[in-house]
């Protein structure tokens, strides 16, 4: 899971704020409600081009947790869409909507911001993986296990 080293997680929170991690845990369990099908594929195939794109420029080693996170969430809608492994509607609304806000330069701290742009990101990567938290070792478990158990 995405992990700041303690002065940086500090920094990060008091940056975002409590209004901003309230406001971001409202949109993310409001946006669980709203999220449909045809956002699932676009949260699936906008992640897809903006992680290819970001893989080849480079990830600041900060972001890198961060970068695993985010990979691993893709992973596991794309997984998911292409019928491979199975997961419940409301982990798959989670990591759409968290994939969805990732992709979006303009959120709460816009990404354009070098490094600082990305801690909301992070924050709703954090809740989704709590929110998600058992879906999420069971697909790991199936990653270790060469993706070949049923689930």
């Amino acid at each position: 899971m995405f992990t700041l080293l303690p002065n940086e997680m500090e920094l990060s929170m008091r940056y975002l704020g409590k209004n901003g991690k309230t406001r971001l845990e409202r949109m993310f369990h409001t946006g669980l409600d709203s999220i449909d099908d045809e956002q699932i594929e676009q949260a699936e195939t906008r992640a897809g081009t903006k992680i290819d794109r970001l893989e080849g420029s480079g990830i600041p080693e900060s972001l890198e947790g961060l970068w695993q996170d985010i990979k691993l969430l893709y992973s596991m809608i794309r997984d998911s869409i292409l019928g491979r492994y199975k997961l419940p509607y409301r982990t798959i609304a989670a990591v759409s909507f968290t994939l969805l806000y990732f992709v979006n330069p303009f959120d709460l701290i816009p990404d354009i911001i070098p490094v600082v742009g990305y801690i909301d990101d992070a924050f709703v990567v954090t809740l989704c993986i709590k929110f998600i938290g058992t879906d999420l070792e069971k697909y790991r478990k199936w990653i270790r296990n060469g993706k070949k158990s049923d689930n």
